[in-house]
């Protein structure tokens, strides 16, 4: 026996057996993601869903996509990385109902408008009459968006007229310029209130006002599956994954998250 051939066999032996370097390697944990879509003001909500829901789903990640509702809805066709999506707009949901994009919706939670100011109500603003003053500076949402409508729905129901309006993309950047003190007072989801920090408080309106923002400021939010996100080779454990993930939105955790982010659920 060749003496060198022995040591080294004995050697790479001993490293095998030591280190498992020789050992077949075990297959790696395949992951899985599942894409949600979401309307901007569900973000702290479905985050603590997404964390709920990636704990008890090892290997499977959810990624989540913020945006208009109506923008999202009309690149939805054909894209195949978003498997859920949760719509601040009624009409842009019907649509991709409508255009079989998407299935199943389900109406599961409701948002409403407030009168929102600076921190420490420099003004003292006490309600919506208050928005007639002149001079003052009032930040509205774009009428196309929800919480422009919303808005609009509100003060018509109210009988007032603000002067002054400066119109913004959506409450999330009129709830950053109401920090910034760059307008006086705004109307915006109760939601970008909560989630400031303490930087934006909510007025505390007359009854009166509190009343009209539950009945007319109010924007209702839908779920559903996309059919198109659930092609390809892992097609069955994507819509299992998914339909997961709706039953949580619905369910009483989810619930709670909804109402951690200032959010009302709908009964089911």
């Amino acid at each position: 026996m060749n003496r060198s051939r022995g040591v080294s066999a004995l050697t790479v032996a001993l490293a095998c057996t030591v280190v498992g370097a020789c050992a077949p390697k075990e297959p790696e944990n395949e992951t899985m993601t599942i894409g949600v879509a979401a309307a901007p003001s569900l973000s702290a909500a479905f985050t603590e869903m997404i964390d709920i829901f990636e704990g008890e789903h090892p290997g499977v990640t959810v990624s989540l996509e913020l945006g208009r509702s109506d923008t999202i809805a009309a690149g939805l066709p054909g894209r195949d990385d978003i498997n859920v999506f949760a719509s601040a707009s009624e009409d842009a949901m019907q649509q991709v109902v409508d255009a079989g994009v998407a299935v199943d919706p389900r109406v599961f939670a409701r948002n409403h408008v407030v009168v929102a100011v600076p921190s420490g109500n420099p003004l003292g603003i006490t309600g919506l009459r208050d928005l007639e003053r002149p001079g003052l500076r009032v930040g509205l949402c774009a009428m196309d968006v929800p919480c422009g409508k919303a808005a609009e729905s509100l003060l018509s129901a109210a009988g007032v007229e603000p002067a002054g309006v400066e119109r913004d993309s959506g409450s999330r950047a009129l709830a950053a310029r109401l920090a910034d003190n760059d307008i006086d007072v705004g109307i915006v989801y109760r939601t970008d209130v909560a989630a400031s920090h303490g930087w934006v408080e909510q007025v505390e309106t007359h009854e009166r006002d509190r009343e009209l923002a539950q009945a007319a400021g109010t924007t209702r939010y839908s779920v559903a599956r996309v059919a198109s996100g659930e092609l390809g080779a892992d097609a069955e454990g994507k819509r299992a994954a998914t339909d997961d993930f709706l039953e949580l939105v619905v369910s009483d955790r989810g619930r709670r998250a909804l109402e951690n982010s200032g959010l009302a659920p709908l009964p089911q």
